[in-house]
């Protein structure tokens, strides 16, 4: 039996059928990402497109159409009560990988003073024996 079935089950609206296609979707790619997760895969990590960001998008959408009724689709809820603690858990990951980047690279004043070309007073404070005329 397919638990998103109650979405839409009593108005048969076209919003309803439109959401319950979603929630089916959604379904699938939440368990493949979890099935991924649980196995280890390293390349499989949550960002803005993960299945568990959009269950609370989801979850917003089932509770205001189905009111209390929206309790009995567990899996979905449980993602989007989950989904605020990932969204933060993410939103902290991506600034500590900006702030991780910024201080790897020289600032635009280091890089900017390794590519000036050596000013007159350091050629003026030379020997200028040792500097060829055309140069001077």
């Amino acid at each position: 039996m397919n638990p998103y079935a109650i979405v839409g089950s009593g108005s048969g609206t076209p919003e309803a059928a439109s959401l319950r296609a979603r929630l089916m979707a959604w379904h699938d790619a939440m368990v493949a990402h979890e099935r991924r997760m649980r196995l280890g895969h390293t390349t499989d990590v949550c960002d803005e497109d993960c299945p568990h960001v959009e269950a609370r998008t989801l979850w917003g959408e089932v509770s205001a159409m189905l009111g209390a009724r929206a309790g009995e689709l567990t899996f979905l809820r449980s993602r989007a009560l989950n989904a605020s603690a990932s969204s933060s858990q993410l939103a902290a990951s991506r600034e500590d990988r900006a702030q991780r980047a910024d201080s790897a690279r020289p600032s635009s004043t280091a890089r900017a003073a390794s590519a000036r070309p050596l000013s007159r007073s350091f050629v003026d404070s030379a020997d200028r024996s040792q500097i060829p005329a055309a140069d001077l």
